[in-house]
Formats: C-alpha cells, sequence, structure tokens
C-alpha cells in the first residue's frame, strides 16, 4: 500500500533552499542596518526544522520493524519528541512582537533609506521566517499523522493528533511569555507542567492558546486536504 503521508524525496533541497535564502535576508539587513540583531530568527528556524527530523526518524524506524511492537515504540516515541519540538514552528509567528516594539529595528546605515523603509523590511523578513517555520511544522506534522494512521489506523491517528494541536498552542505560550524551551520537559518538567496549568485560570493565557491551536488546526486541514488531493504518484519518492 502507498505511505501518501510520504514527504516528497527533495524535501531536504527545499528546507536547505529556504534556509540559504532567509539567511540571505539577515545578512542584506545587516549591510542596510549596519548591526546584527535578528540571529533569534535563525536560531527558532532551526528549531522549527527539528520536528520533520523527528517525524522523518519515527517514519524511517518504524518502517525498518514494521509489523513488530517495536514499530508501534518506535512510533509513540517519535511522537512525544515531535510534540515537544513541534510548538517552536508556528511559534515564530510570536517574534512579531521586537517588530511591533521595535526593538530591534537600530538605526538606516544607508542615507537613503528611512527608520520606516527599515521597519517595513522587518515586517518582510519575519514573515518569511514565520511561514517557512510554519510550513516545516506542517509538514511534519503530515508525516506524523500519516506515521500514526499507519501504525494505529485512521481514528486513532486523527484522536491522537487532535489533543496534540490543542496543547501546541499552550506550549507556544509557554514558550513566548513563561520562557520555556522544549528541553525544560526534560530538565524542569514540574515547573513547565505548572506554567502550563496557571494557563488555564488566565483568561488572556487561554485566548493567545486557544487562538493558536485554531490557527494551526485550520492550516494544517487545507494542508492536508490539498496533499491528499493530490494524485498518489505524485511527491513520492
Amino acid at each position: 500500500m502507498p505511505d501518501r503521508n510520504r514527504l516528497p524525496s527533495n524535501l531536504s533541497l527545499v528546507i536547505v533552499l529556504s534556509f540559504a535564502s532567509l539567511i540571505l535576508l539577515v545578512l542584506l539587513r545587516f549591510l542596510v542596518a549596519g548591526r546584527f540583531s535578528q540571529g533569534f530568527l535563525v536560531w527558532n528556524l532551526i528549531l522549527a526544522a527539528v520536528p520533520v527530523g523527528c517525524a522523518q526518524a519515527g517514519r524511517v524506524m518504524a518502517q525498518r520493524h514494521e509489523g513488530t511492537r517495536a514499530a508501534a515504540l518506535w512510533t509513540v516515541g517519535a511522537f512525544v519528541a515531535w510534540l515537544a519540538f513541534y510548538p517552536n514552528a508556528p511559534y515564530i509567528f510570536t517574534d512579531f512582537i521586537h517588530v511591533i516594539r521595535k526593538s530591534n529595528l537600530g538605526e538606516p546605515a544607508a542615507s537613503w533609506l528611512s527608520e520606516l523603509d527599515l521597519l517595513w523590511f522587518d515586517v518582510i523578513m519575519n514573515a518569511a521566517f514565520a511561514f517557512v517555520g510554519h510550513f516545516l511544522g506542517l509538514v511534519s506534522m503530515y508525516s506524523m499523522h500519516g506515521l500514526l494512521r499507519r501504525q494505529f489506523g485512521r481514528v486513532a491517528g486523527w484522536a491522537l493528533l487532535a489533543p496534540a494541536i490543542l496543547l501546541s498552542g499552550f506550549g507556544i505560550h509557554l514558550g513566548r511569555f513563561s520562557r520555556f524551551n522544549s528541553w525544560d520537559l526534560i530538565f524542569h518538567p514540574f515547573q513547565a507542567m505548572a506554567a502550563a496549568f496557571g494557563t488555564l485560570s488566565d483568561p488572556a493565557a487561554l485566548l493567545f492558546s486557544l487562538a493558536f491551536s485554531f490557527f494551526i488546526a485550520l492550516t494544517y486541514l487545507i494542508f492536508y486536504l490539498v496533499k491528499r488531493g493530490e494524485p498518489e504518484t505524485r511527491g513520492l519518492a
């Protein structure tokens, strides 16, 4: 049976070209502004690519042990790792706070460039990073969803993905406002869980988290329907 959730063989090339293009934007920004203050965008983009690796590793290992209990264990392990890192992908949207506050704007180094021009450049640059990061997240979700469906069935696949999307909204809030990282789930699990439960009593935090969860769910549904509507032979290795 063909795996319709398998990712294109040229995905690595797409990721490399995307990273290279965005780094060029950062370098151009440095040339026109005379200061480097967007390193966090590059780092966050790297973290956004980690879920793709988690999903791909899980798929490879599950196929290697197909038909055995180990395949299910590898799937569960990959899903947990993926869920821990996935919020880093849409998280890049929250980096727009630096554009809103102009905290990294600086002064234009070129005489022909105004502060407003530089601000517009930052809007475009942050939008590009957020788009690529979120797209990588959707790609990883599609791959992980396919792995879950293949191992546990269609109903179980959706049943596991739905709460994962909901939890991701809370994960983004924890990252932006509580300043927790994915690895804090391992090194500071109780503090991270306490902060997560704290959002349930904060209406503003709850609204933020649910809004992001809705955004993720909506965009993934569109992505899913588009991919599932393609011919089975298209985009497969």
